[in-house]
């Protein structure tokens, strides 16, 4: 790493102005694994609070989304570990107004970015560690070698998981146009 990219990292103003860009793609991302607005707030803090701290760690300021992405999986499969019963509220929904980057309809979000009702069923029927990987590498756009970055897999494993997770879609939406659901 250079001295100026080391000296940015260092700099937490200017860290935290890099970190902003990734801001929509942490959110969307942390809406994608807890799949409740509450609980991906919380990711979304807790991944900004590890990487401000942690900041020194970051090898290379040009893979700083993956890094945020990876961070941002740990806090919510630690979060998950100690996870018991929770009573949730339904209605009186918290104001989300003001908060730059959240929209506070992940539903309208995805629909924005032209997946389809029955694109996302298709998704949902997907084993997690597949339908985690396609959503990387298909909504947040990261090559192969970033997505084993933050799912701290192998190379061949993101590969093989994209195959899998594209074939299983690819049948589920097959099966769906077949008996005209």
């Amino acid at each position: 790493m250079s001295t100026r990219s080391r000296a940015a990292v260092q700099d937490e103003q200017t860290f935290m102005d890099c970190v902003s860009t990734h801001t929509p793609s942490l959110r969307r991302f942390a809406r994608r694994l807890t799949r409740n607005h509450a609980d991906a707030e919380d990711v979304f803090q807790q991944t900004l609070v590890k990487a401000l701290e942690k900041r020194g760690e970051l090898r290379d300021p040009a893979h700083l989304r993956p890094w945020l992405l990876a961070i941002a999986r740990t806090s919510w499969l630690n979060s998950r570990r100690g996870l018991r019963s929770r009573l949730e509220v339904l209605g009186g929904e918290r104001s989300l107004h003001g908060v730059e980057g959240w929209r506070g309809d992940l539903e309208r979000e995805i629909l924005d970015r032209s997946l389809t009702d029955e694109l996302l069923r298709a998704l949902e029927t997907l084993p997690e560690e597949w339908r985690e990987t396609l959503w990387l590498r298909e909504v947040e756009d990261l090559s192969y070698e970033e997505i084993a970055r933050v799912l701290d897999c192998p190379l061949g494993t993101v590969r093989s998981r994209l195959a899998r997770a594209r074939a299983a879609a690819a049948a589920c939406l097959g099966k769906r146009d077949a008996h005209g659901l």
